[in-house]
């Protein structure tokens, strides 16, 4: 009898070592699957980065080849207009790009003042966290962080900045951005409008992103041929 109780026991050890390693083993997958996505974005990040590298690395030897290979399949005349397209749409695009950093210091700028008016804590902190949501849109959720912070400290200083921030916001999406970011790639600001909401509609966070640039070489295309045609006319453009 002490042998069998002995052998039952040390089977029972047995079968709760490996319910142990396997629940282990299984929190270990699940923690991997989870980190999976972030691991893949860092890597997606981190080549994008260094493609864009090469790419301005590389920018002349890549422009003489392009335009070598559209001079050898279109004619002369369409090769010049596409080569000109190509020299408005980079130089849009790089409009874009510093008309999005000037709100984004205007918008984290005016957090700043706005929080120490109200006399808000972590305003310096929260002030660049909304500074980088102008810059990329994907982090939003960083204002959660901002909420957070100012709970700690009060929670009706809390609620004052969550109706500040939707002012602001406001602000931002319906006066500052179009005027900003429009005149940057000569866009009138209900066009500037438009194309985000289209954009983001549309396409999600890559449309937000391309969409005002794209409308803004549309828009001046679309111009200088109408442009063209009044002139063909005779008529002031």
């Amino acid at each position: 009898f002490d042998i069998s109780c002995q052998f039952l026991l040390h089977l029972l050890n047995r079968q709760s070592v490996t319910c142990i390693i396997t629940q282990r083993l299984t929190n270990l997958g699940g923690s991997f699957i989870e980190i999976l996505p972030i691991f893949s974005l860092v890597v997606n990040l981190v080549l994008a980065l260094a493609f864009s590298l090469y790419l301005l690395a590389q920018k002349e030897t890549l422009t003489g080849q392009a335009k070598k290979v559209v001079r050898a399949l279109f004619s002369e005349k369409w090769a010049h207009w596409i080569t000109d397209v190509a020299r408005m749409t980079n130089r849009t695009f790089s409009n874009f790009v510093t008309g999005q950093l000037t709100e984004a210091v205007i918008l984290g700028t005016l957090c700043f003042l706005g929080m120490l008016i109200f006399r808000l804590p972590y305003a310096g902190v929260i002030s660049v966290l909304v500074g980088f949501t102008a810059l990329i849109p994907i982090f939003g959720a960083f204002i959660g962080v901002g909420i957070g912070l100012i709970l700690l400290v009060s929670p009706i200083k809390a609620l004052w900045f969550i109706l500040f921030f939707v002012i602001l916001q406001q602000l931002e999406g319906n006066l500052i951005y179009p005027r900003v970011v429009g005149k940057s790639v000569g866009l009138p600001g209900i066009w500037v409008l438009a194309a985000v909401t289209v954009g983001g509609n549309a396409f999600g966070l890559a449309g937000m992103l391309l969409a005002v640039p794209l409308c803004s070489v549309l828009y001046t295309l679309a111009r200088q041929g109408v442009n063209a045609r009044l002139a063909r006319k005779g008529l002031s453009s």
